[in-house]
């Protein structure tokens, strides 16, 4: 009976590794933005419109964490135009469901820390979300 189940552990963890190690293939590569969303507290969205590329590297040597780099110029209405301009590091948790992101600045110092749920990961379609510091949800929709 031990070795029973020890044998669906195994399986188990062999299976979540590997829908971790699908969902970074997946993932790798340069997604164009078509969507960015940000609902408050209140349940209250706001789109904004512009344009930007989120590009992550390909993981390697069988790893489930690789690099990425986010630009984006944005408009929000009644708000002047922003540019975003992130990189870091990702990794992807949770059997490929969920992803750590650690955002860095130019010399390479972590500033932020965020955990992107991932709502859709198909080879044409992903679709992004997070809390950001202020307490809003931040959805993100991208296209290849």
């Amino acid at each position: 009976m031990k070795n029973l189940l020890t044998v669906l552990l195994l399986l188990i963890f062999i299976s979540s590794c590997d829908k971790q190690k699908q969902s970074a293939r997946k993932l790798a590569g340069t997604w164009e933005l078509a969507s960015y969303k940000v609902k408050n507290a209140e349940g209250l969205s706001t789109y904004a419109t512009g344009t930007g590329i989120m590009h992550f590297d390909e993981c390697t040597n069988n790893t489930i964490q690789s690099t990425f780099t986010f630009n984006a110029t944005l408009s929000f209405p009644n708000v002047p135009q922003s540019n975003i301009s992130q990189q870091g590091t990702y990794e992807m948790i949770e059997k490929g469901d969920y992803m750590t992101v650690k955002q860095l600045d130019n010399t390479g110092t972590e500033i932020g820390v965020y955990t992107y749920r991932i709502l859709v990961l198909t080879k044409t379609d992903l679709e992004l979300e997070y809390p950001d510091n202020l307490g809003n949800y931040v959805t993100l929709i991208f296209s290849r």
